[in-house]
């Protein structure tokens, strides 16, 4: 899950036993007060489609071969949402800083997940939300060009619909694509032929209705399994296993036994995602499901690839509990599977964040909409550590030491727990902020606030943040985002130490790095849409010319040049 803290902060404050409610969000809360409103500006289209989907349901011939484990997923550097199957976002080594080469794409569309890439690191693969007439499913070389899109969707029975923006495409060995949206599941070829697609399971009674117009029960972001199976957990909790060569469903319907939690009860404001940068019948489900209400399960899965067990936070048996999952797979002589549920753990209040996994695969850790962070068995379940903090609910990063990194939804960005769960450090980025901005005499030093998923890239932690002031109207405070840029933090300490790139809008999401040492940021506008209501009297108080960070979305792709890398 991809929950930033500062998306966290459009909710107003909750009490601690109901998970329905979430952690104050100052400046929402001000839109609603004042009833301000972005008025619709044009969209901005993505290129033109080349590729047009045609409705074709019938399974095609495969190339795949049979295997088993890690070695399913793609080899290009970054192969699904948290890079791997065991949710690390650890990457062993690449080059950092120095001069980069940037360039973005599809602005006017939100990118909520991180891009992925084929297996020979030479496309990447992006998914939006965009309205009915256009597509949802981009390839792009590492030069910036569109290689194929999915074609523009009609209906849901039509095309990749606007469900596929909270769900990374992932990409096998053989390079073929696979990307659920609201009611579908595709596979595509590396060329953006369509391989299959299938209908996933419907809602049912009891089940939230999240729109009149398009049936929902999407996916957030499917895995691979150990025997090479495609299994997905929809917003429902209904557990699906697809045969990754022709799409044939595997195992019998199961669902996760959990309660369906009540919706956030603020209703969404009318500029966060708007201007097109979402298609408006699908913004409610996507703040829902950023904040984890209304649905069983709003996460991906992690899969600890020696033993096949797959994990999943979603909600627990018990109302305002989440639970952790681990869920075992055993497949047939015919190839079919059965899935049985090995334990559930209970947590806090929430679906919780996405799981992710140690080094050995011995532990999982995870958080619940409270901010309190286990350590769990991965085989046996029980809970050997937990330690209070104000993580985000977004998935952490693991470094290869053991330790966990994870964002927090209050005060300092980062925080650092070793694998015994003890608290190793918080992040410290004051010095960057006052060397990025100037101090102003009405609103004080400026703030840095952390504004994606942390990712460990050998010894430094990178991390997006936004850099601005904090205002005070009546009596909330209100974040004043003026710039945003990658960071990257001394592992050892939390120390901020550079800004490696600048970003042209927020990121509310994750950070791949590629071995070559190019980076690639989605670019969400969570909080950029948010306070866009507030840009004029940002121009008043904001010291100087300075104005707030102004909406844009798409992808941005920095490349390294080798010039002036330390």
């Amino acid at each position: 899950m991809i929950r930033s803290p500062l998306l966290r902060s459009f909710a107003p404050p909750r009490p601690r036993n109901l998970a329905a409610f979430f952690r104050c969000a100052p400046f929402v809360s001000l839109l609603l007060l004042f009833g301000l409103s972005l008025a619709c500006a044009k969209s901005i289209d993505p290129a033109p489609s080349s590729l047009v989907f045609k409705g074709v349901r019938t399974a095609v011939s495969s190339s795949v071969t049979s295997g088993a484990g890690e070695g399913v997923y793609s080899q290009g550097g970054w192969a699904t949402l948290h890079r791997g199957p065991a949710n690390r976002k650890l990457v062993p080594s690449a080059p950092l800083g120095g001069a980069y080469t940037v360039w973005t794409a599809l602005a006017g569309a939100a990118v909520l997940t991180a891009p992925t890439m084929s297996p020979d690191g030479k496309k990447l693969y992006v998914a939006s939300g965009k309205a009915v007439g256009h597509a949802n499913l981009h390839a792009f070389d590492l030069e910036g060009n569109l290689v194929w899109d999915s074609g523009p969707w009609q209906d849901p029975e039509k095309g990749i619909d606007p469900c596929a923006i909270l769900s990374s495409p992932i990409v096998d060995r053989e390079g073929d694509i696979y990307l659920g949206d609201c009611n579908q599941l595709f596979a595509y070829r590396p060329d953006g032929q369509l391989k299959w697609v299938v209908s996933l399971p419907e809602t049912q009674e009891g089940d939230w209705v999240a729109s009149e117009r398009i049936p929902v029960n999407a996916l957030t972001t499917a895995v691979f399994t150990k025997a090479g199976n495609v299994l997905g957990v929809t917003n429902a909790g209904d557990v699906f296993v697809v045969d990754r060569a022709d799409g044939r469903v595997l195992n019998a319907p199961m669902r996760l036994p959990g309660h369906v939690p009540p919706p956030s009860p603020m209703p969404m404001p009318e500029s966060v995602f708007g201007m097109g940068l979402v298609d408006p019948e699908i913004r409610d489900w996507s703040w829902q499901l950023l904040f984890g209400g209304a649905m069983r399960s709003a996460n991906t899965p992690a899969v600890e690839m020696e033993s096949g067990r797959v994990f999943v936070a979603a909600t627990s048996t018990e109302p305002g509990k989440g639970a952790l999952y681990a869920l075992d797979l055993e497949e047939s002589g015919s190839g079919e599977v059965a899935v049985e549920i090995a334990f559930s753990t209970d947590m806090g209040p929430g679906s919780g964040s996405s799981p992710s996994l140690s080094p050995a695969g011995h532990r999982v850790y995870v958080s619940d909409e409270e901010g309190q962070f286990y350590g769990v068995d991965a085989r046996t379940g029980e809970i050997v550590w937990t330690l209070p903090t104000k993580a985000a609910s977004a998935a952490a990063a693991v470094g290869a030491n053991g330790d966990v990194f994870t964002l927090q939804a209050n005060g300092p960005a980062l925080v650092a727990i070793t694998e015994s769960g003890e608290r190793r450090w918080e992040s410290d980025f004051d010095a960057l902020a006052k060397a990025a901005l100037p101090k102003s005499w009405l609103l004080g030093d400026p703030i840095a606030a952390g504004n994606g998923n942390p990712t460990v890239v050998g010894d430094r932690v990178l991390v997006p943040v936004v850099y601005g002031y904090v205002a005070k109207l009546g009596r909330r405070n209100v974040t004043l985002p003026v710039l945003s840029s990658l960071v990257a933090v001394d592992i050892k300490t939390g120390v901020g130490l550079r800004d490696l790139v600048a970003l042209e809008d927020d990121s509310t999401g994750i950070t791949a790095v590629l071995s070559d040492g190019t980076i690639v940021s989605s670019l969400g506008t969570a909080l950029t849409s948010g306070v866009s209501p507030l840009a004029g009297l940002a121009r008043m108080i904001l010291p100087g010319d300075l104005e707030l960070l102004a909406p844009r979305g798409g992808i941005q792709v920095s490349r390294p040049t080798g010039e002036g890398r330390p």
